[in-house]
């Protein structure tokens, strides 16, 4: 279970540009769950310096695409290994949270500038894990403005398993039916028949 709050502030810090800062609370309670943060820290948007109060042996895993395989970041009191220390959760990024035995549940909050204009998120060929890179919920396409290729492939991971949705571009439609739609703070594994960007043009009035 994923369960999501969050608030974000304008500051006018001139009559030229508009910052828009805010958080997102997420309440992990399932053993893994795939996550996403969607605003920008200012600092690199490291791990090390986003996950903070974790139950001892909680680990992040990220997909290294190089690899074909996932790197897990362990807390112990420290992060460890020290060589995954610089693994970063950017805006269009997503990780694995899996959450220690005994833990009731895990509590993130994310805090940083929502992310304005046109916003490119790469994606290569094959499986990788995305997000969309601003902090609102709805449809992939129709909210997200991703554009899926031809056998394009969606997986949404709903606490124990996949839910693949795939885009069938000569029926205009996705099979199963129904787009899939994203919850704030929720990343999803696509397998990508193309490199492509994902791109959105974004403005908080």
């Amino acid at each position: 279970m994923l369960c999501v709050s969050g608030a974000v502030s304008s500051v006018a810090q001139s009559v030229y540009s508009v910052n828009v800062v805010g958080y997102i609370n997420l309440v992990l309670t399932n053993q893994f769950a795939l996550i996403a943060n969607q605003l920008d820290n200012g600092a690199g948007n490291l791990v090390t310096n986003m996950f903070t109060g974790l139950p001892l042996q909680t680990v992040i895993y990220k997909y290294n695409t190089s690899l074909g395989a996932y790197e897990g970041l362990t807390w112990v009191g420290q992060w460890t290994p020290v060589s995954l220390r610089q693994m970063s959760l950017s805006p269009g990024e997503g990780v694995f949270v899996k959450k220690p035995a005994g833990a009731a549940s895990i509590n993130v909050t994310f805090v940083g500038e929502v992310m304005q204009g046109t916003l490119v998120n790469p994606m290569i060929i094959g499986y990788d894990i995305y997000s969309a890179m601003v902090p609102q919920a709805g449809g992939i396409t129709t909210v997200h403005n991703y554009r899926p290729a031809n056998q394009d492939v969606v997986y949404q991971f709903n606490g124990s398993v996949y839910v693949g949705k795939t885009w069938l571009q000569p029926l205009n439609r996705w099979n199963p039916p129904g787009e899939p739609t994203l919850a704030v703070g929720e990343a999803v594994f696509i397998n990508s028949k193309s490199v492509q960007n994902w791109t959105r043009d974004f403005t908080v009035n």
